[in-house]
């Protein structure tokens, strides 16, 4: 079976979606399929390619026989996904495989809304024994996860990488953990800090009591009837 590497994955989940989403706009060009990597929504982890590795990667994709280039006519090249007939796979078993590659393992459940925005609408259940059966064929096109820590559901993965992404999404966690570190110890300080301010604020506001309590006596004692 066809294996890819992280940013291949990446490129092959863009052109499934963008097919199943907006189709007016597919097939894609080399700058879309750059846009479309680098998206904010939708994809995890957040990637940051440029263009030269984009290129690379269409080159291998395109050796691999999973990607076609399309001759239009047209003076910019466009690209589109064969992925469907190198597997074979059906429409809703490929709007389950682009969701995976774009967004790495999920349950059933995280998978029903984000698969509806490609055309299956289907309840968790439904969705998971379609998982199941792409777990059940010669190659397996997915695996079931173990149950994590703090998970509550199992999580399913795709086959069709070639390990990478999974090294990639451990890198991402060790480098969130720093900042989830960092985060703990500045919302400490915070929480010492107004402790802190608090004392000082109640320190003045006694400091002042005094000072008027002295400016009043002072005023007594000086009264010219204070020896009547």
């Amino acid at each position: 079976m066809v294996k890819l590497d992280c940013t291949e994955q990446r490129i092959v989940g863009v052109l499934i979606e963008k097919q199943r989403t907006v189709p007016d706009t597919y097939p894609l060009s080399e700058n879309a399929l750059v846009d479309g990597c680098n998206q904010k929504s939708n994809r995890d982890p957040v990637t940051e390619l440029v263009s030269f590795q984009i290129a690379g990667a269409l080159m291998a994709l395109q050796q691999k026989g999973v990607v076609g280039k399309v001759d239009g006519g047209g003076r910019v090249a466009k690209f589109r996904h064969k992925l469907d007939e190198v597997l074979p796979a059906t429409a809703n078993e490929l709007a389950v495989l682009a969701e995976l590659l774009l967004r790495g393992p999920q349950a059933a459940g995280a998978l029903k809304l984000r698969v509806a925005r490609m055309g299956y609408h289907a309840p968790p259940e439904q969705i998971e024994a379609l998982l199941r059966q792409m777990a059940a064929r010669m190659p397996s096109l997915v695996e079931l996860l173990p149950l994590g820590p703090r998970e509550r559901e199992r999580r399913w993965r795709h086959l069709i990488g070639d390990g990478t992404e999974l090294v990639a999404s451990a890198d991402a966690s060790e480098s969130a953990a720093p900042v989830a570190v960092s985060r703990a110890v500045e919302t400490r300080m915070i929480e010492t800090r107004m402790i802190e301010t608090t004392a000082l604020e109640q320190r003045v506001a006694t400091l002042e009591q005094q000072v008027k309590k002295l400016q009043a006596d002072f005023v007594r004692l000086s009264s010219p009837h204070m020896g009547d």
